[in-house]
């Protein structure tokens, strides 16, 4: 098995109240040092899949600066930080808040469906994915300052073909979408042409 790393010494690079970069220095378990290690320190993020009563996924398209393209995704985003004192928020009460920020929409029924590490590689946070079943139109979305946001809402069997087409490529919204699957009755191919 292998062994987890001990860290030296850590850091802190660079902090904003989004995350927090920090430079480690770890030894391994056979005793080589890795001089620099670099970690981005987030909240937990929460991914929504939301479903209404006749079988639609609440979706939205928006804008990602960073690889410059508009991308289809499921509602989602960060917990609150934890502040003065104060835990982070809990996913699902985040879950629901930014399902209804986003879109406007509210579930009847919200739960878990699993958790994931979105990059453990260069990130210590958690993505938390829940289902959102009887989602309705209850207000009109209230975005944040600087959020471009278009809902869309599609029969499920139309956002799997989307996934498997690779029109849906968020890493983090396939691998939510991928908890969601045996809940929504789908499982998936055995062979893809």
């Amino acid at each position: 098995m292998i062994k987890p790393w001990t860290c030296l010494k850590s850091t802190e690079i660079f902090k904003t109240s989004f995350f927090r970069f920090r430079r480690d220095e770890c030894e391994l378990p056979d005793g080589r040092v890795m001089p620099n290690y670099y970690v981005m320190e987030f909240p937990d993020w929460v991914n929504v899949v939301p479903i209404t009563d006749d079988g639609r996924m609440v979706l939205v398209e928006q804008y990602r600066h960073a690889n410059g393209k508009t991308l289809l995704e499921i509602p989602g985003g960060s917990t609150n930080p934890p502040q003065n004192g104060e835990p982070q928020e809990d996913p699902k009460k985040a879950a629901l808040r930014e399902l209804l920020e986003e879109t406007g929409y509210a579930p009847d029924d919200i739960r878990l469906l699993g958790v994931h590490a979105p990059n453990p590689a260069m990130q210590n946070n958690r993505m938390h994915t829940y289902i959102a079943t009887g989602c309705k139109k209850v207000d009109e979305p209230d975005l944040d300052p600087f959020e471009d946001i278009r809902t869309v809402l599609m029969p499920v069997p139309e956002v799997i073909e989307k996934v498997l087409s690779g029109e849906i490529n968020h890493s983090i919204v396939v691998a939510s979408l991928f908890y969601a699957l045996p809940t929504l009755g789908f499982h998936l191919p055995e062979k893809r042409p």
